[in-house]
């Protein structure tokens, strides 16, 4: 007896990020950046409240069309002297839909398929 398996198709979806680097600014905000991925269209950043290092707690969500990213000062989740803010970035092949950056970070991350996560990038605010 012979078995015939029927061959799986998988969707592909770009690398996830690599070399994320990034700084807490002395006004408050922070900016990120990363190595480009070939044919990316747009990467979301994942990021959650302080000290939240469980990837499933990054609930805000930022938007990129290019390999750099600031939060402004004003949208940074508050940090106290030696607390950690975890941010991942995420691939995706197509740009988001919507007016604002939320909305497209939003858009991709209901409706399209995109690369694993970066592996962490770990900010933690100094005295």
């Amino acid at each position: 007896m012979i078995a015939h398996q029927k061959q799986k198709t998988f969707l592909l979806h770009p690398n996830a990020p690599q070399n994320v680097t990034g700084v807490l600014n002395d006004d408050g905000s922070l900016s990120l950046s990363w190595n480009a991925v070939p044919k990316a269209q747009a990467y979301v950043i994942h990021y959650s409240n302080a000290n939240e290092s469980d990837p499933h707690d990054a609930k805000f969500m930022g938007y990129s069309e290019t390999t750099s990213w600031t939060l402004a000062a004003k949208d940074v989740p508050t940090l106290n002297s030696g607390e950690k803010l975890y941010l991942y970035v995420q691939t995706f092949n197509v740009k988001g839909r919507g007016a604002t950056d939320i909305e497209k970070a939003a858009y991709l991350n209901e409706h399209e398929l995109g690369s694993a996560w970066s592996d962490p990038m770990i900010l933690t605010k100094t005295p």
